[in-house]
């Protein structure tokens, strides 16, 4: 059973850090504003809608956005949530709903997928470079950027990202470039 609850609190997790702040009950509500800024403390809400939309956990993931917005901690929100959705095909086994729902509920907070000539192009194995840096759930670096990668092989596509697991964390093929 905790499996369970676990995974439908990393879902919930995922699915509050990829909505923008706009399209949020709390941002409807006059809680935050548009950057996901405190209009209202949470010890002022008197009203239960309002409290609904501005709960504990609701209150740790809009920081959690915030303080990864300011480190810049990874590269476009598709690229983030393939990465997250591997980490929960990794933890909780191949659900293809899981892809499916993060992708729909993406499309509908309006997220574009950008798709040029080479996407959907096989990366082939090779030394490729980091384009950014890149941190662990701890916050700490575990690839710098520039550092070089041997990268072998896809473990999965998601969203129509290329993904792979490099020193415990997910990457896809958009976090490399030609070295």
């Amino acid at each position: 059973m905790s499996r369970v609850i676990d995974a439908l609190i990393a879902y919930r997790l995922v699915k509050l850090l990829v909505t923008p702040f706009n399209k949020t009950d709390a941002y409807k509500l006059g809680i935050i504003d548009e950057k996901g800024k405190v209009l209202i403390k949470s010890r002022k809400i008197t009203n239960q809608k309002q409290r609904k939309a501005y709960t504990l956990l609701i209150r740790f993931v809009f920081n959690l956005k915030k303080l990864l917005a300011k480190v810049g901690i990874r590269g476009p929100i598709g690229s983030a949530a393939a990465a997250a959705i591997a980490f929960f095909k990794e933890e909780y086994g191949d659900n293809p709903e899981i892809e499916r729902v993060i992708y729909k509920h993406l499309k509908e907070q309006g997220f574009k997928f950008d798709i040029d000539e080479d996407y959907g192009k096989e990366l082939s194995e090779g030394t490729y470079k980091v384009n950014r840096d890149i941190y662990n759930l701890e916050g700490d670096i575990v690839i710098n950027i520039d550092e070089q990668i041997d990268f072998k092989t896809v473990t999965d596509t998601i969203l129509g990202y290329d993904v792979f697991k490099c020193k415990d964390v997910y990457l896809t093929t958009e976090d490399l470039y030609v070295s």
